[in-house]
């Protein structure tokens, strides 16, 4: 019950006028390498479909076959290292508020991103659309 209760007070403690951020630490477009993989079998010709496509990271926030998650609000945390962002998930009807937890690797352009439920993050690596990696 505490944990819905902090869910909702985060969602109305950002005010409506700044109701979406934008990562703007992320430059392009990132994915895990299995879902880089999807994306380049769907550039090559493949079928897109819920099984085929991928979840891709960008600006703006994450993007699924089956729903998304977008940027309400990002805090630096560590400057040009980590972020913590509030992202507003929507599933068909569904809309749940989320926290998230951003790490830039060094030496890399990857990210190792974790949602508050994860027990340890994912790497998503730079993946364009249209450019071999």
């Amino acid at each position: 019950m505490l944990r819905f209760i902090l869910m909702v007070a985060l969602m109305f403690a950002v005010p409506v006028a700044n109701a979406k951020d934008r990562a703007s630490f992320l430059r392009g477009q990132y994915a895990t390498q299995a879902d880089c993989e999807k994306l380049r079998k769907i550039e090559a010709g493949g079928p897109r479909n819920v099984e085929t496509a991928p979840e891709l990271l960008d600006p703006a926030g994450i993007h699924g076959w089956e729903g998304e998650c977008e940027f309400t609000k990002v805090f630096d945390h560590d400057p040009a290292k980590s972020w913590v962002a509030i992202m507003l998930c929507t599933e068909g009807l569904q809309m749940t508020a989320h926290s998230y937890v951003f790490m830039k690797n060094d030496n890399e352009d990857s990210f190792d991103v974790a949602p508050e439920t994860a027990e340890s993050p994912d790497t998503y690596i730079r993946c364009d659309a249209k450019k071999g990696r």
